[in-house]
């Protein structure tokens, strides 16, 4: 008998389950490796730039680049945590989940899992999958950016990314939505399904 699609509310639940334990995750790893000082400092000039553009008293190109340079600075007193960040995230969503047989713990709780149209799942499939439908390729080529590029092209380049990441989101949940089979973008991309189990 063929598995029925899994629908969208306990995809979306299994993702937030997975997101919830994934960030406990990083944060136990990460936290020898930040320096909460420096974090602290620069949050608190992100709220007061962001304060001060509110109440009128920069422009918005002050903002932007003040902005960027904050954004920058974070995402370089935290590049550690940005690489322990990327090997959890393939540790969970591919290794873990190719290893349990196309469940995370958040699948596993709302029931469904993934399955390859092809046949058995496989590595390729996961890799590929975990990249598109779980931001490791967009955060990955922000990490590259931060390493190789200037200030601006980070900036500018990791909102560029971020911004087909969130429009690939969108045309998914639209997707998983309305199509019958239940397919996501990477779904069809990699020849994958999420089903009920």
């Amino acid at each position: 008998m063929k598995n029925k699609r899994a629908l969208f509310f306990q995809r979306f639940m299994a993702f937030m389950i997975d997101m919830v334990i994934i960030y406990l995750l990083i944060s136990i790893v990460s936290m020898p490796f930040i320096d909460s000082k420096k974090s602290e400092d620069l949050t608190e000039k992100t709220i007061t730039i962001m304060n001060q553009y509110r109440n009128g008293e920069i422009d918005a190109e002050s903002y932007i680049i003040q902005y960027g340079d904050l954004t920058y600075k974070i995402a370089k007193n935290n590049g550690l945590v940005t690489v322990i960040t990327l090997l959890l995230y393939v540790i969970y969503f591919v290794v873990y989940q190719l290893y349990k047989d196309g469940q995370t713990i958040g699948k596993r709780i709302m029931k469904i899992k993934v399955v390859s149209t092809e046949g058995k799942l496989n590595t390729n499939q996961m890799i590929f999958r975990a990249f598109i439908a779980n931001s490791i390729l967009v955060e990955l080529i922000s990490f590259m950016f931060l390493l190789f590029g200037t200030k601006d092209i980070y900036f500018y380049g990791t909102i560029s990314f971020q911004m087909i990441q969130y429009l690939i989101i969108f045309i998914s949940i639209i997707m998983v939505m309305s199509r019958k089979d239940g397919a996501s973008i990477h779904d069809l991309l990699v020849h994958t399904r999420v089903v009920q189990i």
